[in-house]
């Protein structure tokens, strides 16, 4: 069975790892913006998540909280077919230590959720062969993040968080007097990578994919866990323990990599909705340099705040020059979006 999630700290090998497919929105064919007859206000992205929603009826979706669109869309849906719609609580305080007992607790609950589907309570063997083939596939797509043409490589990112699979494109070096630019803000799936190709017309060339399935969603590989591994407090070694559904000798390997699952992902989430946000600062920081980007391209959808809210801080943060891209703009045509971004190119020449 297929289970299409909504954001990428959503653990996909915990999904897989109980027999079912994960699917990450972001690469679904059908994933549209059509006008829907939803109130104004509400995002376009989160209007494609309810739609497609709907034309999956035989397919699970699974809603997060790190986004209020999100989390009315889940509101929308949630009492029209019980049991497909699930809503994963991402803690936003990353600081605090209850944040692991809070995602342990979630794993604990998405367990029970993925076993009513008709999945299996993993074994620590299963679990563990399943993070190995993630953190090796994230550590193969962050090697090639450098080299890879931007439109492809975005490709790359949205079928590994499809399938797990890695399928790398061709290297390609850099276009001869183009603008190295950074893409930053909220997803942009499959209907939206022409942005990518718009801005390379126009002369520009992006280093750096900083939207929400981009580069954001990698990270290398953390050492492989152990049996011996204890959870970081007794509060998320407690709930984890629920999760485990195995048999008593498998439980200790069920637990240890379910603590670490938890921490890897919050040790690594670097979004806009976390409070505070410097990790998302300190992360652009050092790619903006590294990769010498002169111009960060904000995509944000008209319903997120968070992301809008962010337009002057980044410009402030990081002393270069800003366009701000509505994706809303996308369902009226790309001339308008186009002459934008070649004025943007030009101040920047």
């Amino acid at each position: 069975m297929r289970l299409f999630y909504t954001s990428p700290w959503v653990p996909a090998e915990w999904i897989r790892a109980h027999g079912l497919e994960p699917r990450g929105v972001w690469y679904a064919d059908d994933f549209a913006f059509e006008p829907a007859p939803l109130s104004a206000g509400v995002c376009a992205f989160a209007q494609a998540v309810v739609r497609l929603a709907d034309l999956r009826p035989p397919s699970a979706v699974i809603f997060t909280t790190h986004c209020d669109q999100l989390r009315r869309g889940f509101d929308a849906v949630a009492g029209t077919v019980p049991g497909r719609f699930f809503l994963f609580n991402l803690p936003a305080t990353w600081q605090a230590p209850v944040a692991e007992r809070l995602f342990c607790s979630e794993l604990e609950r998405l367990s029970h959720f993925l076993v009513r589907l008709g999945g299996q309570a993993p074994s620590a063997g299963r679990l563990q062969a399943v993070l190995d083939h993630y953190r090796q596939a994230r550590r193969r797509l962050l090697q090639a993040a450098p080299a890879c043409p931007a439109r492809q490589y975005a490709e790359a990112i949205a079928r590994f968080h499809w399938d797990g699979s890695v399928c790398l494109p061709e290297r390609g070096g850099p276009v001869g007097g183009s603008i190295p630019l950074a893409l930053v803000g909220g997803p942009l799936p499959r209907a939206q990578w022409r942005l990518l190709e718009v801005l390379e017309r126009a002369g520009g060339r992006v280093v750096l994919n900083a939207t929400e399935a981009g580069e954001r969603s990698l990270w290398a590989a953390a050492p492989a866990c152990d049996r011996g591994d204890a959870p970081a407090s007794e509060g998320a070694g407690a709930q984890a323990g629920h999760i485990v559904g195995a048999s008593e000798s498998e439980a200790g390997g069920v637990l240890a990599c379910a603590a670490r699952l938890a921490r890897e992902y919050l040790a690594h989430c670097v979004d806009v909705f976390q409070r505070p946000n410097t990790r998302l600062y300190a992360w652009l920081r050092e790619r903006l340099d590294a990769r010498g980007a002169r111009g960060l391209v904000l995509w944000a959808y008209v319903g997120c705040d968070l992301w809008r809210a962010e337009a002057q801080s980044l410009r402030e943060a990081f002393g270069r020059p800003l366009l701000l891209l509505d994706a809303e703009e996308v369902a009226s045509g790309w001339p308008r979006i186009s002459g934008r971004i070649e004025a943007f190119l030009e101040a920047l020449r």
